[in-house]
C-alpha cells in the first residue's frame, strides 16, 4: 500500500469559534476568521446521519473530528430512523429494525448521551453543531397520542339528496371526529372525477346541525331530479409518522422490541405546522427529554441551528383548529361553504374534485385558503424561531416549498432559510425566488441542503457537487449543508461499504469509506472561502420582480428569457407580502436602499395583485422608484375580494402618468431597461453565459463580485469562454483565489470615471471572485485588455508580463501611459507522456459485514498517454480507489528560446487531484481548470511530475451489487441495476506551457 502522506496537504487550522448566537442579520459581531482560513461559523457542514442512538460513541467522536479535519465547520445531526414513515416511496424502502428502538429511539437516554458527546467534541475541536428538531426530517417528535399539537386533517363525508325533497337525518360521518362544518350545494354538472356546483346554491348549514348530528333542510327546488349534496367535515389527527413506533405490527423487526411504557418510546408524530401549538409540542419534548443544564450550556456555546427539513408529509386536507377563525378575520368571509373546493389539498387524492360555476371555477376561494395557510404557517415558524433563540441558537428551516402556500412570504420568518439543490433542480432562477425575501429581510445566511442526486449514492463526483454549489452561489445562496455523511461504524445486517441512507437511491455517502476523503480539504476550503465572501457585507441586486403565488408544490423558472442574464443584470423576486418588511421602502429612487438597493421594480402583466402590494406600489411610484410594467398593467387579483380588486386596478391606473412608471412591450426587457438608463452593476460581454453576484461591504470600503461561467452540459473544450465584465466600481480590483486563498491585485483592466472593465477567460463552470478596495493603492497595470498575455506581477513601480507561445509581436499600454513592445515567444507547449500509474484498489475487508475499513491492493501500469482506467485494462472496469501517476520531462525544452518558467495544465478534473513537482507540493488546483504556475519548482535537466487522483466507489460496487445490504434489506431490491461504469483517472492530456518573463516597467 502506498502512503498517502506524501500527497496530504496540511488542513488549515480552524480559528476558535463558539455559537453564532441569535443575531441572524448581515454584519453580525461574529468571528469570520480570514479569507485564507475561514472560521467554523462560515464553513460548510455535513448532514450527519445516525440511523438510531445505538451508534458506537468512539466512532461517532472520530467521525465528527474527521469532518473538522477535512475542512468542514461542523455537522447537522439527523436521526435517520430508516427514513421515518414506512410508507415513504410507497413502502419500498422499508427495512427491518435492527436494534431496540424502544431504547434507542429519538430523545431516549442513549440519544441524549450521543447529543452530549457530540457537543463536547465540537467544543474541543471548535466546531458548530446543528440539530434536527426531531428524527427523519425534523417535522415531528414523540408526543402523547392525540395531542392538540400534532398534525391535523379533515375527515370529509357527503350524502346526496333530492333538492325537491330536502334533507332530514344525521350528518354523514357524524362522530368520526370533532365537528367542523356542514355545507349544502346543488350539482350543475359532473363527470367521474369532477362535479360543478352552483355557487349560488352553496349554503353554510353548520349552525343548523343539532348536538346529536341531526340536520333538517327544506326543499330548495321544485324540479324533480335536481341533485344536491350535504357535505360534513370533522377534525381528526392525521397520525402521520415521522418515525414509526417500534411495536407497530406493520413494522418488520430483526430483534425484539421492549415494551413501551411512555409516549417518548412510541416513535414520533408530525406536528401541526399551522399553529404555535405544533412548535410548543417540539419545545415541550426537548425540555422534558433532551435539554438539561449541561446540554443547554453546551448548546449555547457550540450550537448553531435547530432545523427542519422540507415538508414531505401528506394528509387529505391541511387544517388546524384556528383556520376558520383566521380565514374569517383575514379574508372577510367564512370558508365553511367553500370547504368542498379545498378538500384533497394535502396531497391525498379525493375521489372527486368539486368546483363552482364561477368564472374562475372557485379558484379565488382556494387562493384565499392557501393564503390563510401561509399566515398560519408563519405563526408556527415564528414560534420555533423564538424558542430556538431562547435556547441561544437560531432556527433554520426549508420554508414552505412542496406545499400550497406562498414560499416568498414566509422565508423571512426563520433565522436561516434553507433551500435545496434537489428540490430546486439546480435552477438559478428558483434560488433567486427564494433569496429575494431573505435578502430584503437582512438574513446573513441563505442555506442549502446540497448534493443530493437521484441514483448517485456512490457515483457523484466532486466536480458535479461543486457544479451544484456554483449555481447556488449565483442565486445568492451562501451556506451549504452537504448531503450527507453516514455514521462510519458498523451496523447490524449492513454490509460494506457501510450504512447507506435511502437504500442507494440518493447521493452522496461522504466520509472515510470514500477514497477521496483524504483530499476533501481541497474543495471544502474552496467552499469555505466562497461562503466567507458571500456572507460578508450586503447583497446588491439590480432588479426586483413582483411575484405572488400561493402554491409552491414545485419550483419552476419564473423569468424564462435570457436577455437580462446576457446583459449582466441581476434580479430577484419578492412577494408583495414582503413589502410589509421594515426595509421595503424607497429612498433616492432606490428600493430597499439598505438591502439589495434595487434600481427598478418589474411587474409583469400576468402577475397577481394584492391590496397591500398595490398600496405599497403606489407609495413607491410616488417616491420616484422606476416601475416597469412589461405587457401592460396586471388585473388578476389574489383571492376573492371584488371591491379590493377594483380598487387595485384603479390605483394602478392612477400612477400610469408618472414619469418613473413605464408601460412597455412584453419582451426585450433588457433593452427596455437600458433605454431607461437603468443599467446593471456588472455589464457582461462574453461568448458564454456568465452570472454575477455582488456583495457590498461598506464598513470596510470593499465590494465583492462572484462570477460564474455556466457551461452546463458542455465538454471541457467547448466550455472555455472569454469576455469582459464592466463593474460599476472604481476601486482597486483584486482576484480572490478561493482555491489557494491568495489575494492578488489585478494587473490588466481599464477604468473610467464610473466603471472598471476586466478581461476574463473562464473554463466551463469555473468561477472567480473579484474584489474592489476603495482605499488601496493601485499598482501599475496593463490597460490593453484585449492583448493575449498570461498573468502578470506588479507593484506600484514595476510590472512583469508572462508571455507564453505567441508568434506575434505585441504592444501594450501601461497605466502610467508608457507603451511597451513585446517580442514573439516561440517556445510551444508540450504534452507529457510515458506515464507510470500505480492504482490502489479499494475492496471490502474479508468480513463483508465489517464496514470500518477496506482492503487495499496495488497494481502498476505503464501507459504511453492518458486514458481512462477502464480503457487501460478490462481488469480496471470495476476498480475504485486512488491512482498515482508519475512521469518525467526535461527542462528547459531542447528547442526553446529564452524561457523563465512554466504552467502545468491538467485540463478538467472529475473528482480530486494533487500535484507535486520534484517533491514540491503545487498549490491546490481549481478542478474546473487544473492549471498552476510551477516555475519556482523547475530545475535544469530531469524533472519529475507526480499526480495523485481519487475516484468514487461507484465502479467497485458493480462487482458486489447483488450482495449489498442495509439494515437487513438488499440494495438491489430497491435499485435493481448496478451503477453505470464511469471513466476514472486523468482524462485530458497534461501539458507544460512554458513562459517568458518580460519586464515592462
Amino acid at each position: 500500500m502506498r502512503a498517502l502522506s506524501l500527497f496530504t496537504l496540511a488542513t488549515l487550522a480552524v480559528p476558535g469559534v463558539l455559537s453564532t448566537g441569535t443575531n441572524d442579520q448581515v454584519g453580525p459581531n461574529l468571528d469570520y476568521g480570514t479569507f485564507q482560513d475561514p472560521s467554523s461559523a462560515v464553513r460548510p457542514r455535513f448532514r450527519y446521519w445516525v440511523n438510531d442512538a445505538s451508534m458506537n460513541l468512539s466512532v461517532l467522536v472520530e467521525d465528527v473530528r474527521s469532518i473538522g479535519r477535512a475542512g468542514a465547520g461542523g455537522i447537522e445531526l439527523l436521526g435517520y430512523y430508516l427514513y421515518g414513515d414506512s410508507s415513504a416511496y410507497g413502502g419500498g424502502n422499508a427495512a427491518p429494525l435492527q436494534t431496540d428502538w424502544t431504547v434507542y429511539g429519538f430523545g431516549g437516554a442513549p440519544w441524549k448521551e450521543m447529543v452530549d458527546t457530540i457537543l463536547e467534541v465540537a467544543k474541543e475541536d471548535k466546531l458548530v453543531i446543528d440539530f434536527a428538531n426531531g428524527p427523519n426530517q425534523g417535522a415531528g417528535v414523540p408526543a402523547p397520542y392525540n395531542s392538540d399539537g400534532l398534525l391535523w386533517d379533515l375527515a370529509a363525508y357527503n350524502s346526496t339528496f333530492s333538492s325537491s325533497k330536502g334533507f332530514k337525518g344525521t350528518l354523514p360521518g357524524w362522530g368520526s371526529g370533532r365537528f367542523v362544518a356542514a355545507t349544502t350545494g346543488t350539482v350543475k354538472s359532473s363527470t367521474a372525477s369532477e362535479a360543478v356546483l352552483y355557487e349560488s346554491s352553496l349554503q353554510d348549514v353548520t349552525s343548523k346541525v343539532s348536538s346529536d348530528g341531526s340536520l333538517n333542510i327544506k326543499a330548495t327546488s321544485k324540479s324533480e331530479g335536481t341533485e344536491s349534496l350535504v357535505f360534513a367535515y370533522y377534525l381528526i389527527h392525521s397520525r402521520y409518522r415521522e418515525a414509526p413506533s417500534p411495536t407497530d405490527p406493520s413494522i418488520a423487526t430483526a430483534v425484539p422490541q421492549s415494551p413501551i411504557t411512555t409516549y417518548s418510546q412510541n416513535g414520533s408524530w408530525v406536528v401541526d405546522h399551522w399553529s404555535a401549538a405544533g412548535a410548543q409540542t417540539v419545545a415541550n419534548f426537548w425540555k422534558e427529554s433532551i435539554l438539561d443544564s449541561e446540554i443547554g450550556q453546551l448548546l449555547r456555546e457550540v450550537g448553531n441551528y435547530l432545523w427542519e427539513d422540507s415538508q414531505e408529509y401528506s394528509v387529505a386536507t391541511f387544517w388546524t383548529p384556528d383556520l376558520q377563525k383566521k380565514f374569517l378575520s383575514n379574508r372577510g368571509y367564512s370558508i365553511n361553504k367553500y370547504i368542498p373546493l379545498v378538500v384533497g389539498s394535502g396531497g391525498t387524492t379525493s375521489n372527486i374534485t368539486y368546483v363552482t360555476d364561477e368564472s374562475d371555477a372557485g379558484a379565488s376561494h382556494i387562493v384565499d385558503y392557501q393564503q390563510t395557510l401561509t399566515e398560519l404557517n408563519a405563526e408556527y415558524l415564528d414560534a420555533l424561531t423564538e424558542w430556538s433563540n431562547d435556547l441561544g441558537v437560531q432556527f433554520s428551516a426549508q420554508v414552505v416549498y412542496n406545499l400550497p402556500m406562498d414560499m416568498l412570504a414566509n422565508v423571512p420568518h426563520v433565522n436561516a432559510p434553507e433551500c435545496e439543490t434537489l428540490g430546486f433542480s439546480e435552477n438559478i432562477d428558483g434560488y433567486r425566488q427564494f433569496s429575494g425575501p431573505a435578502n430584503i429581510a437582512g438574513k446573513r445566511v441563505i442555506s442549502s441542503e446540497a448534493g443530493a442526486m437521484f441514483g448517485e449514492a456512490y457515483q457523484e463526483p466532486i466536480s458535479e457537487l461543486l457544479w451544484t454549489f456554483k449555481r447556488s452561489f449565483a442565486g445568492s445562496v451562501n451556506n451549504f449543508i452537504i448531503h450527507g455523511f453516514p455514521n462510519s461504524g458498523n451496523y447490524p445486517n449492513t454490509s460494506w461499504p457501510g450504512f447507506t441512507t435511502f437504500m442507494y437511491e440518493f447521493s452522496a455517502m461522504h466520509g472515510p469509506r470514500q477514497p477521496a476523503f483524504a483530499f476533501y480539504s481541497d474543495f471544502l476550503n474552496w467552499v469555505s472561502r466562497n461562503q466567507f465572501i458571500l456572507q460578508t457585507g450586503i447583497p446588491k441586486v439590480d432588479v426586483a420582480f413582483w411575484s405572488k403565488s400561493t402554491t409552491y408544490k414545485s419550483i419552476s423558472t419564473s423569468y424564462a428569457p435570457v436577455d437580462l442574464q446576457e446583459a449582466g443584470y441581476t434580479y430577484e423576486y419578492l412577494s408583495p407580502d414582503n413589502f410589509a418588511l421594515p426595509e421595503a421602502y424607497v429612498s433616492d429612487a432606490t428600493f430597499a436602499p439598505n438591502r439589495q438597493a434595487f434600481k427598478a421594480l418589474v411587474v409583469r402583466s400576468n402577475e397577481t395583485l394584492t391590496a397591500l402590494g398595490v398600496d405599497k406600489l403606489v407609495q413607491y411610484a410616488h417616491a420616484g422608484l422606476p416601475i416597469v410594467f412589461p405587457g401592460g398593467l396586471p388585473s388578476n387579483f389574489s383571492g376573492y375580494a371584488p371591491a379590493a380588486a377594483t380598487k387595485a386596478v384603479q390605483s394602478l391606473n392612477s400612477i400610469k402618468s408618472l414619469k418613473n412608471v413605464h408601460l412597455v412591450k412584453a419582451d426585450g426587457l433588457a433593452d427596455t431597461l437600458d433605454s431607461l438608463n437603468i443599467l446593471p452593476r456588472s455589464s457582461v460581454s462574453a461568448n458564454g453565459t456568465w452570472y454575477t453576484l455582488w456583495r457590498e461591504d461598506a464598513a470596510n470600503a470593499k465590494s465583492y463580485i462572484y462570477v460564474y461561467n455556466d457551461a452546463t452540459g458542455l465538454p471541457f473544450e467547448e466550455g472555455m469562454k472569454s469576455g469582459t465584465v464592466s463593474f460599476e466600481n472604481t476601486g482597486v480590483p483584486f482576484f480572490y483565489d478561493a482555491w489557494s486563498g491568495e489575494v492578488t491585485q489585478i494587473s490588466s483592466y481599464t477604468q473610467s470615471k464610473t466603471h472598471t472593465t476586466i478581461p476574463l477567460q473562464l473554463a466551463g463552470n469555473q468561477t472567480v471572485i473579484i474584489g474592489f478596495e476603495k482605499n488601496a493603492k493601485s499598482n501599475v497595470h496593463i490597460q490593453d485588455i484585449t492583448i493575449p498575455v498570461l498573468p502578470t506581477t506588479s507593484d506600484s513601480n514595476s510590472l512583469t508580463v508572462l508571455r507564453s507561445f505567441d508568434q506575434k509581436s505585441r504592444e501594450i499600454t501601461l497605466s502610467t501611459g508608457k507603451k511597451v513592445s513585446l517580442s514573439p515567444m516561440s517556445t510551444k507547449p508540450f504534452t507529457l507522456g510515458s506515464w507510470d500509474l500505480e492504482i490502489e484498489s479499494w475492496t471490502p475487508l474479508p468480513d463483508f459485514y465489517d464496514a470500518e475499513g477496506a482492503t487495499r491492493t496495488n497494481q502498476t501500469f505503464h501507459i504511453p498517454s492518458l486514458i481512462p482506467w477502464n480503457q487501460i485494462s478490462h481488469t480496471l472496469a470495476n476498480v475504485s480507489g486512488i491512482g498515482y501517476y508519475t512521469t518525467t520531462f526535461t527542462w528547459p525544452p531542447a528547442s526553446s528560446s529564452r524561457v523563465s518558467g512554466a504552467f502545468i495544465d491538467l485540463g478538467s478534473i472529475t473528482h480530486t487531484a494533487r500535484v507535486m513537482i520534484n517533491g514540491h507540493h503545487v498549490p491546490t488546483l481549481d478542478i474546473s481548470w487544473a492549471r498552476a504556475d510551477i516555475g519556482s519548482f523547475l530545475r535544469h535537466g530531469k524533472n519529475t511530475l507526480e499526480v495523485v487522483v481519487s475516484t468514487t466507489l461507484g465502479n467497485v460496487l458493480r462487482t458486489y451489487w447483488d450482495e449489498l445490504e442495509i439494515s437487513g434489506k438488499l440494495a438491489s431490491a430497491v435499485v435493481a441495476d448496478p451503477p453505470a461504469e464511469e471513466d476514472y483517472g486523468l482524462i485530458y492530456p497534461v501539458q507544460v506551457i512554458p513562459y517568458r518573463k518580460d519586464k515592462a516597467l
